[in-house]
């Protein structure tokens, strides 16, 4: 399984990244031009066993998929993955320093085609995504 990890500082306190990501339906504002759309499912809004369903375009097609929260502890990690589509899991883990948070997001993923060159290009887009997801992050958290 590919495994991608991007971490960046934010020059915020712990309790205002948790804010943003903890709150599933605000995916959207800082996974742009992927999520469009995010809805939870369970009746809990937080927490393990809390569902997504999600709508949006991947590398230019629509997808929609499915999550769910296997750990989560407030204001330190939240872990979830796909329960439709090809193995997905991924984790938000937040840890205080001196100058506000480090953000770290982790994904690992099993993808659904053979040809290892479309794997080596899908999982350098994904990198990439990952990217400017982290940065995207920390702008919103970050500004006044």
């Amino acid at each position: 399984m590919p495994h991608i990890e991007k971490t960046i500082e934010i020059k915020a306190p712990v309790e205002k990244v948790w804010a943003l990501i903890s709150d599933a339906e605000r995916i959207p504002e800082w996974a742009k031009g992927y999520a469009e759309k995010v809805t939870i499912t369970s009746k809990q809004p937080r927490g393990v066993g809390a569902t997504t369903h999600e709508v949006g375009v991947a590398f230019g097609k629509p997808y929609e998929k499915d999550f769910v929260a296997t750990e989560w502890v407030e204001k330190e990690k939240i872990v979830f993955e796909s329960t439709t589509g090809w193995p997905w899991k991924g984790a938000w883990i937040m840890k205080p320093t001196k100058e506000g948070t480090l953000f770290t997001y982790t994904v690992d993923f099993d993808l659904p085609f053979e040809a290892e060159r479309l794997k080596e290009v899908f999982r350098k887009r994904y990198e990439e995504l990952l990217e400017k997801w982290v940065q995207n992050i920390k702008n919103v958290v970050e500004k006044k």
